[in-house]
């Protein structure tokens, strides 16, 4: 169990306090889900600070015969998830386009959905180029190593969500 604000581990009461207000959140949920959606996404940035040094530890496993510090691995890692969050930015921002431009201009809808995926194209081709540049690998041994990254960060990040979306329903 975590510990509370106080630093001490949680008792039963204030456990079974959680459970009914996590049992409260699903029910309010289903009526209106914004205010989960609200509170899980309060979380991600705390759950993908917390992952990134996970990601430079993945990296330093996936790179072990580089003889690079640890410290460099999360450099690379810092560097990822700001590209990452830029890119995610834009796409977000795109989303909104769209949805302005069905109503306003629907001929135009093709250009937005384009760029759109030219943006996602682009998120994993740089990181894909980055990780080759950086780590001075050939393409195929980078494509191996970036796909093994990118499956197991995939797994590390769902869980984290999963946990993100466990602690709004629990505390939010």
């Amino acid at each position: 169990c975590g510990k509370n604000s106080a630093g001490v581990k949680p008792t039963n009461a204030e456990l079974t306090e959680m459970l009914v207000r996590a049992k409260d959140n699903i029910v309010a949920a289903k009526k209106d889900p914004r205010h989960l959606i609200e509170a899980v996404f309060s979380r991600l940035p705390w759950t993908l600070g917390l992952l990134m040094p996970l990601f430079a530890v993945l990296l330093k496993v996936v790179y072990l015969f580089k003889r690079r510090l640890y410290m460099e691995h999360l450099m690379v890692a810092l560097h990822s998830h700001a590209f990452i969050f830029m890119s995610l930015l834009l796409i977000a921002l795109l989303a909104l386009l769209r949805g302005w431009v069905t109503g306003v201009a629907p001929g135009a809808l093709w250009i937005v959905s384009l760029l759109r995926d030219a943006a996602w194209i682009w998120l994993i081709v740089y990181l894909f180029l980055m990780q080759k540049r950086v780590y001075r690998q050939g393409w195929i041994m980078t494509a191996i190593k970036f796909s093994v990254i990118g499956i197991c960060y995939t797994v590390i990040i769902t869980i984290g969500l999963v946990g993100a979306l466990l602690a709004s329903l629990a505390l939010a």
